[in-house]
């Protein structure tokens, strides 16, 4: 039986060709981000405790202790005093110490003046070479005041060189010039925030900063004395404020922490490729049952002879391990290649950690017990009902084409679990949970899997009566075969679902977010250009300068308290800008905007008309240089200003409809802003042209000022708009990369089907071409039956697509005001379609090749 098996399977190999692919596909995935996730740790291990190689001891803020207590120095609660470093020097066992501290958010500018963007990292560069450990990859570490080390990613990037000037800057202070001596390889450990690497002599960052404090303590032990004696030495030494970690200790929590974030990488690749080895199981049953379907007149003559059904069902299921195990060889091999691509991928979103080609035992086993478990596990059921035929009943002509007919008990369960996930997915918004939203889309998935073979038909049908109509009689000829089996056409459809269901889901999803961030700034947003800070705020001698600049109207500081009493946001606003905004005003005018009159939203509850007070924050005593834009509104912060009466002249509308929990907002001019709230940090710039400037000369004459701010970024409207929804779109194609192998894999089922269903209906197809159906008819004919297909798995996965996308915006809008609504792309999805259907077009090349191959008189003869 065994060698019967084996002659079975290089009989068919052809036929078995494109599942094996799938599978191959599948398990190449899967494999792929296994090698990648074995070399991203090796390289991990490698590199995460490099900075502190030479480090004994660490000597750290004990985040329990407050100031003033237990011996605490009266500094902040996170930071040491510069002192420490000499009192740990003097105790016993001691070789070397070195206080450091870090600064994230330096500006940077390149030796062309341009300003180096991203969240750029200040280090101190310990002078003690036993504690150097920055890993340099050309030239040297800074030893005097002045030098300074870039890390190389950014040099490449910039194309700046040892021996080049950099410059940099902090909050309002000046930048200063430093020489570039040496390049640093810091990509993976501790100080790589994906931005530049500033790495600088003490007092250079003591200047640069101002800071006098540090963050960590780091000691060299004498030789002899251990780790864990020096740190509890130390901790005796110095006081009970101060929190210890051993290098050993230090290196382990690193590598922790660095292959923690890569396991959360790799967990979401798995998660991908868990989707492409599901839709493989798809093509993989489908395929089993339509072979085993057609060998039933060879599994009746092997039942005569004497065969039984247990034997026949082992002799499938050895077959399909043989092609599970053949993919799963494949599938590894190309793993290989697939961890390269994931390794580039990686690296686009901004992880310069090197990794490299790691294939363990762990891998090799996964493959194959992913290659042949999936395929023997998606062939058994077929394999079983193969082997359920009748001997005599499968010699006649009619064990050839009837399809076994859809339990009610399935369809029932399909279209019930279709109705709750449907419900849930409705529902998911008021319960504001996520996981409603998944469970939801779950079930609807699973219910029209079970009831498939009742809608994809009757989808296929009304597609086909439209087609029909412009391409008559063979169209619809191509109907009546798509929904021949309505199994068959499910299982084919049904493998397309899942990929476009979920490309669907994030597409819509994404789009519905750019657009809303567009349109929040469009309504917030008038001016030509924008400056604004991240980490500090924008220095007011530059807001200063700019008002200067006779190329500029509009000087707009972005001046916003948070909390104000009365319970809501107030906010500035400028006339001009206000005026070029696109707001949605539910009453009153804009127009009327000025001194003493303000804008609000619904949500305040105010109408146009009504009068209400500007109440000044309450200054605490006890700290009166706090600043009155904390967002926490029950502490008493800022110096008083004074109040004002300002009367409403319109209302905004809320995204919410004026739902009373969303956002209270006042918008009033800058003047009466700062006037009851004095001293309030700006983070936010707004810059309009004066009248008759060109855009392009009011640009160079702030890019003049602003070269000297290297910490803040200069941007005009569309840049501004576009870099709050830049990572969307990056996590989108991110996605979409991943999801097109699950989508390649079920066109390839597509392809498959079509081309065993060719196989099926040789003689068919010879008696048409006997009645007179021409050559390029019956090409037709298989083109629009795939492309069918397709189109109605494709239709089936965009509905529960935006259906899952609808849910989960509705439960984002219960923790955003309601400030998303769904928006479709319809380009996108026309694309969905459209590729869908070409890919169709072209997996049915093939099979017509195959269809009108063989003569017509040999195929009438085919049994």
């Amino acid at each position: 039986m065994l060698r019967l098996t084996l002659r079975s399977l290089r009989a068919h190999a052809s036929r078995l060709l494109l599942s094996s692919l799938a599978i191959v596909l599948g398990v190449g995935f899967v494999t792929g981000t296994l090698i990648f996730s074995d070399g991203l740790t090796a390289a991990t291990e490698q590199r995460a405790g490099l900075l502190d190689r030479f480090v004994d001891v660490e000597l750290t803020r004990d985040f329990d202790v407050p100031a003033g207590e237990a011996g605490a120095p009266d500094v902040d609660g996170e930071v040491l005093p510069a002192t420490l470093v000499d009192a740990v020097r003097q105790v016993d066992g001691v070789a070397a110490a070195e206080g450091t501290f870090s600064w994230y958010g330096v500006g940077l500018l390149g030796p062309d003046n341009q300003s180096i963007p991203g969240l750029n990292n200040l280090v101190t560069v310990p002078a003690d070479p036993q504690l150097a450990g920055l890993p340099l990859a050309a030239g040297r570490l800074p030893q005097r005041p002045g030098e300074a080390v870039l890390d190389a990613r950014t040099a490449a990037r910039r194309d700046i060189t040892i021996g080049d000037q950099v410059q940099a800057a902090v909050t309002d202070r000046q930048p200063r010039p430093y020489q570039v001596v040496g390049l640093v390889d810091v990509a993976g450990t501790g100080v790589d925030s994906g931005g530049a690497l500033l790495g600088l002599v003490d007092a250079d960052a003591r200047q640069l900063t101002g800071r006098t404090d540090l963050d960590r303590v780091l000691v060299v032990a004498e030789p002899g004395v251990g780790q864990a004696e020096l740190a509890e030495r130390l901790r005796s030494a110095v006081g009970g404020y101060v929190a210890t970690r051993t290098g050993e200790q230090l290196r382990a929590a690193a590598l922790d922490f660095t292959v923690g974030n890569g396991e959360q990488f790799t967990r979401l690749l798995l998660a991908f490729a868990a989707i492409a080895v599901f839709v493989a199981a798809f093509v993989i049953a489908n395929t089993f049952t339509i072979l085993l379907a057609q060998r039933t007149r060879e599994t009746a003559l092997l039942r005569l002879v004497g065969a039984t059904r247990v034997q026949l069902f082992r002799a499938g299921v050895v077959e399909a391990a043989a092609v599970g195990l053949i993919g799963a060889v494949w599938g590894l091999l190309l793993g290989v290649v697939a961890a390269a691509g994931l390794r580039q991928l990686y690296a686009e979103l901004g992880s310069g950690m090197p990794s490299g080609t790691v294939v363990s035992p762990r891998t090799v086993v996964v493959a194959l017990v992913c290659g042949v478990g999936v395929t023997v596990g998606a062939a058994l059921l077929p394999a079983w009902r193969g082997t359920a035929v009748p001997p005599v009943a499968a010699l006649t002509d009619a064990a050839l084409t009837v399809a076994r007919p859809v339990g009610r008990v399935r369809l029932g369960a399909g279209l019930l679990l279709i109705v709750v996930g449907v419900l849930g997915l409705v529902a998911a918004g008021r319960l504001e949970d996520l996981l409603v939203v998944v469970v939801g889309g779950i079930l609807t998935f699973v219910g029209l899997v079970l009831a498939s073979p009742l809608i994809v038909p009757a989808v296929t049908r009304l597609l086909g009566r439209l087609t029909g109509w412009a391409a008559g009689p063979t169209a619809r000829l191509a109907v009546a075969n798509a929904v021949r089996n309505p199994r068959r056409a499910a299982a084919t459809a049904m493998a397309l679902v899942i990929g476009i269901g979920l490309v669907t889901a994030f597409s819509v999803g994404a789009h519905s977010v750019k657009r809303a961030v567009e349109r929040e700034v469009d309504a917030r947003i008038g001016a030509a250009f924008l400056i604004e800070s991240d980490l500090d705020p924008v220095p007011p001698e530059l807001i200063t300068r700019l008002r200067d600049l006779p190329e500029l109207g509009v000087v707009l500081g972005g001046a916003e308290v948070y909390g104000a009493p009365g319970g809501f946001d107030v906010a500035a606003g400028h006339p001009d800008l206000l005026a070029k905004a696109k707001l949605a005003v539910a009453d009153g005018d804009v127009r009327d905007f000025g001194p003493g009159r303000v804008l609000v939203n619904e949500a305040t509850g105010f109408a146009v008309g009504d009068r209400f007070r500007l109440e000044p924050v309450p200054v605490d005593p006890a700290d009166p240089a706090e600043s009155a834009d904390s967002a926490d509104p029950a502490e008493p912060v800022g110096p008083v200003g004074q109040a004002r009466d300002v009367v409403v002249v319109a209302v905004l509308a809320d995204p919410s409809g004026g739902d009373q929990s969303a956002t209270s907002r006042v918008l009033a001019v800058e003047e009466d802003v700062t006037a009851v709230y004095p001293d309030i940090d700006t983070w936010l710039v707004q810059l309009d042209p004066a009248a008759g400037v060109d855009a392009e000369a009011a640009r160079e004459a702030v890019e003049s000022v602003v070269v000297s701010y290297p910490f803040v970024t200069f941007v005009d409207r569309a840049a501004y708009a576009e870099a709050r929804t830049g990572t969307v779109d990056t996590v989108l194609r991110f996605v979409l990369a991943l999801l097109a192998l699950a989508i390649l894999i079920s066109l390839l089922g597509l392809a498959n089907t079509l081309t065993l269903s060719v196989v099926e209906r040789t003689r068919e197809n010879a008696l048409l071409r006997a009645v007179g159906v021409t050559r390029g008819q019956l090409r037709r004919m298989l083109a629009t039956e795939a492309v069918l297909t397709a189109v109605s798995g494709t239709a089936c996965g965009i509905a529960i697509g935006v259906a899952g996308a609808a849910s989960a915006l509705a439960v984002l809008n219960s923790a955003e005001d309601d400030i998303f609504r769904l928006d479709l792309p319809w380009t996108q999805l026309g694309v969905v379609v459209a590729v869908a259907a070409v890919a169709a077009l072209v997996a049915s090349v093939l099979p017509a090749r195959r269809a009108l191959r063989q003569p017509v008189v040999e195929s009438l003869a085919a049994d």
